[in-house]
Order: structure tokens, then C-alpha cells, then sequence
């Protein structure tokens, strides 16, 4: 995640999740994954190659949550536009967050210190920019800071925890994609993939939501199970903006 994606039309999608996450019972921690915007990212002039941001919620599907659209497009538009102002406006009430930025180096001490930050939540939020780790981001390279590493799924997992990852979606068929993603959390996070539930967020940019639920928690399931299907029956549903 980084800043000047702040209030758009993502972080509308995922706090709304969240929301309905938490009524169905979920204390939750949100790990931004957040990262300084890569310089081959930048033109030589420092200003940015795609103005991702740009996407803010348009106006017809803000009553699936006026209010939060409200905030967010507030934020989306600020001068102090950053995951700091999505915190400080509570959307999640007592949702535990951590907003160290991610490097490279200093990875695998960043992980622990959030592995202790979220000791007392049962779901965890992970938000990397693009999503669950794929060849092209190859380890060392700067650019893996953009990916969960499996191994950090598992580690959540492993410590009882249920996990929520984002992953924007490649330009592959919807079959072959969400069996390469399920496959792989099967082998390194060792949990069967008929427990793995998505939500998919189709507007503007295609995004995915991996729900792995705890070893052996039959709740964390049926909480995942049921939030999602309100999610489907509600305005977000109706109106097209999950399926």
C-alpha cells in the first residue's frame, strides 16, 4: 500500500469488507504492507509513471456506505492524502493497525515486530500492492516489497490466526488463476483450499480477497462464509460492486 492510493476506490471495497468482517464478530489488525513508491515508479522528474490513485468512488455506488465514501473521497482529496488519515478517521473502530513501511533489507524484522503487533486479533488484513508472491518479483529485488510472501501467510496462520490477503488480478483466465492461487496456499500455508473462500471487487481494477481461516476453526469459516454472502445480498452485491 502506499499513500497516494489513499481513500480510493480499493480502500473503499476493503474497509467495507472489514466492516462487515468485524460485525460477523472478527477483532481485526490491518497490515498496510505499506511501501515508499518505488523510483522505477517515478519519472526522472520524481512525479509519478500512472497516476493510480486516480480512481476515487464515483458517485453511484456510494450508497453502498455514504458514509465511509464520504470520509474517503475527503481523504482521497486532502493535501495529507495516507494510510495515516484512513487510521485517525477510526472507519474500523478499535481495528489494531500496523504502518511501518516495508524495505527490502530489513523484511524479515519487520514481519516479526507485526507478528507481535497483531499477538491479540483473530483476522489479520494483509494489503500489498499487488498481492501474493509470483516469479516476477523475484527475491532480493526491490520490487518483492510489492508481494505477501507465502511463508508470512503461513506464519499468521501457524500462530492461530485467520488471514485476509489482497491480490490484484493478472491477466490470466478466472479458472487457471484462482487454482494457481489456491494450489500454492495449499502446499506453503498448508491448509486445504476447499476451506479458502474469495470475494472479488471488479470496479475500475479487478481485486481479489483470499479468506484463509485458522486450523481447525470451524467459526473463523462460517464468519467468513456468512460475512461474504451479506456482503452479496447487501448494496455492494446489488450493485455490482463484489461478487
Amino acid at each position: 500500500m502506499q499513500d497516494r492510493y489513499a481513500g480510493d476506490i480499493g480502500d473503499y471495497g476493503k474497509i467495507g469488507l472489514l466492516k462487515c468482517l468485524q460485525a460477523h464478530g472478527f477483532t481485526i489488525g490491518v497490515n498496510w504492507y505499506r511501501v515508499h513508491t518505488p523510483d522505477i515508479e517515478k519519472k526522472k522528474d520524481g512525479t509519478f509513471k500512472q497516476n493510480d490513485g486516480k480512481h476515487l468512488i464515483p458517485d453511484n455506488i456510494k450508497e453502498c456506505d455514504c458514509s465511509l465514501a464520504d470520509t474517503l473521497t475527503e481523504i482521497a482529496k486532502s493535501k495529507n492524502r495516507s494510510v495515516t488519515a484512513i487510521q485517525k478517521a477510526d472507519l474500523i473502530p478499535n481495528a489494531v493497525y500496523y504502518d511501518e513501511y516495508l524495505t527490502t533489507e530489513g523484511r524479515r524484522e519487520w514481519h516479526q515486530k507485526a507478528m507481535k503487533k497483531f499477538e491479540n486479533v483473530e483476522l489479520v488484513f494483509l494489503d500489498p500492492d499487488n498481492g501474493l508472491f509470483v516469479k516476477s518479483g523475484n527475491r532480493p529485488v526491490k520490487k518483492s516489497i510489492k508481494y505477501v510472501f507465502f511463508e508470512e501467510v503461513r506464519d499468521y496462520i501457524k500462530s492461530g490466526k485467520s488471514v485476509l490477503v489482497y491480490n490484484h488480478r493478472g491477466r490470466v483466465q478466472e479458472k487457471e488463476y484462482f487454482d494457481d492461487k489456491k494450489d500454492k496456499l495449499q502446499e506453503f500455508v498448508e491448509v486445504t483450499k476447499e476451506r479458502i473462500r474469495v470475494i472479488t471487487f471488479p470496479k475500475r481494477t479487478i481485486r481479489d480477497y483470499f479468506a484463509i481461516p485458522a486450523p481447525a476453526c470451524n467459526k473463523h469459516y462460517e464468519m467468513f462464509r456468512d460475512a461474504f454472502a451479506d456482503m452479496m445480498k447487501s448494496k455492494w452485491g446489488q450493485l455490482g460492486v463484489c461478487r
